[in-house]
């Protein structure tokens, strides 16, 4: 049976609309399952909160301009996110925003290459490279949709999703859920960014990243980022992400 999804928020009079869609119905979280762990948790009933106050997303010029983007970006998202942490007894500190030249970084995790990644050793660490700064030269939403998906992990590390992940076998499977997860949050919270008003372009150029994003074992194929990366502009609630309920197929 499929559902229709009610574009969220509700647009006002005359505004824009998502256009309507249907979605199929997630399954339930299974006991039996070795996901389980990552499959429930408080994180899920939560509405994606709307993220005030953020810089309007533009192409930055600079290197300094970008950076002050990833960062403001980055804080706006963690003060959207900090009355549900505090509600939830979950810790409120901010993680560091590192930048890096090159294809990668050392962090708390070792050295990863990327064009930008999360550490969930300690508090967490987030770090942005150059490959990302040229990303961010081509598209005005670039830093919001990086900086978004990064705070994804940021959420999964919070909540217990990550430790999870952790404690199975190491498959690339479980990388695609997590990735296509934190994928579907970033859109969830770009729709409800209040600097943004998205509106139809806005769509229109979510729409050609999805297209357009990394597809590999890891990211996930094309079929999937764009289920997952669209589904989240109409999630109500964090379930709505909930990557590790669906067969393997839909995180191919």
């Amino acid at each position: 049976m499929e559902t229709v999804a009610a574009p969220p928020p509700e647009a006002g009079p005359g505004e824009w609309r998502l256009p309507e869609r249907s979605w199929a119905p997630l399954p339930l979280p299974d006991p039996a399952s070795e996901r389980y762990g990552a499959q429930v948790g408080a994180l899920y009933a939560q509405p994606p909160p709307s993220l005030d106050e953020c810089a309007a997303p533009s192409v930055p010029d600079t290197e300094a301009q970008w950076e002050a983007a990833v960062r403001d970006q980055w804080y706006c998202v963690h003060r959207a996110w900090a009355p549900t942490f505090q509600r939830l007894g979950w810790s409120t500190t901010a993680p560091p925003v590192h930048f890096f030249a090159g294809t990668g970084d050392d962090s708390a995790c070792g050295y990863l290459e990327a064009p930008a990644f999360y550490c969930s050793a300690g508090e967490g660490s987030v770090h942005f490279g150059a490959r990302h700064y040229a990303m961010a030269r081509l598209w005005d939403l670039s830093v919001n949709e990086m900086v978004n998906h990064e705070y994804g992990h940021h959420l999964q590390h919070l909540s217990g999703i990550t430790q999870s992940k952790l404690r199975m076998p190491h498959t690339a499977e479980l990388e695609r859920r997590a990735e296509l997860q934190a994928t579907c949050w970033s859109a969830a919270m770009t729709y409800r960014n209040a600097a943004l008003r998205f509106g139809e372009a806005e769509y229109d150029a979510w729409v050609q990243r999805l297209e357009t994003m990394q597809a590999d074992g890891v990211h996930g194929s094309r079929v999937s980022l764009f289920r997952w990366g669209l589904r989240g502009l109409y999630a109500t609630t964090m379930n709505d992400c909930n990557t590790w309920v669906v067969p393997a197929s839909e995180v191919a």
